[in-house]
C-alpha cells in the first residue's frame, strides 16, 4: 500500500458514486439549460471528464464532442491548488475534485448545492475522504468555501477574506455568524 494513497474507507466507493453521479446529473441540467460546456461547469479537460464519467457514471451521456475547458480564473487556480496541496489524498479522484469544487466554489450558492449534492453533511464527508487534512483544519466548522478562501487569504498575509460570491448572498450572516466549536465533527460536515 503506498502512504500517499491510502485505501477508500468503509463505504467510500458507494459515496463516491453517489456524489460523483449528482456532480455529474446537476452539471448536465446546467448545461442544458444553456449556463456553459460540461468541461467548463466542472473544470475539467475533456480527458478527465471521459475518464471520470467512465469510471464512476458511465451511463452517463457525454456529447460526442466535448469542447476544451475555457480560461481558468485565478480565484479557481489557487482554490485548486489549495485543495491538492493542503489537503489532497494523492488519488486520481482528489485531482478531478480539487478542480470541481475549485470551479463550483465560483458559483453564488452554497457549494453543496452548487455541486448538486443533498446536503453540506455530504460535502463534508466527501472533503473528509479526499481531502482529509483540510476537513482536520477545519475545527471551527466554517462553512466550506469560507474555509478555503481563509486558508488562501492567510496563506497570502491577510486578516478579513470573503468567498468571491458572499457579500451578495442571502444566508451571509449564517456563514460568518458564531462558529462551533470542532467537538461536534458530524456538524462539521
Amino acid at each position: 500500500m503506498n502512504p500517499s494513497r491510502p485505501d477508500p474507507l468503509p463505504g467510500a466507493v458507494e459515496a463516491d458514486r453517489a456524489d460523483f453521479m449528482a456532480m455529474l446529473d446537476h452539471a448536465r441540467r446546467e448545461s442544458l439549460a444553456g449556463k456553459g460546456a460540461l468541461t467548463d461547469l466542472l473544470g475539467l479537460t475533456p480527458a478527465e471528464l471521459l475518464r471520470l464519467a467512465a469510471k464512476w457514471h458511465p451511463e452517463f451521456a457525454l456529447p460526442a464532442a466535448l469542447p476544451k475547458r475555457g480560461s481558468v480564473p485565478q480565484d479557481q487556480e489557487d482554490l485548486a491548488l489549495l485543495l491538492l496541496w493542503r489537503g489532497g489524498s494523492g488519488r486520481e479522484e482528489a485531482q478531478w475534485l480539487a478542480q470541481i469544487l475549485a470551479r463550483r466554489a465560483m458559483e453564488p450558492s452554497h457549494l453543496w448545492e452548487d455541486l448538486g449534492l443533498p446536503s453540506r453533511a455530504h460535502l463534508g464527508a466527501l472533503m473528509q475522504r479526499h481531502f482529509p487534512r483540510l476537513h482536520a483544519a477545519n475545527t471551527r466548522n466554517m462553512r466550506w468555501k469560507r474555509f478555503f478562501y481563509r486558508q488562501i487569504c492567510n496563506d497570502a498575509g491577510g486578516t478579513m477574506c470573503l468567498a468571491p460570491n458572499c457579500d451578495g448572498c442571502a444566508e451571509k450572516a449564517l456563514c460568518f455568524g458564531p462558529e462551533t466549536s470542532g467537538v461536534a465533527r458530524a456538524e462539521t460536515v
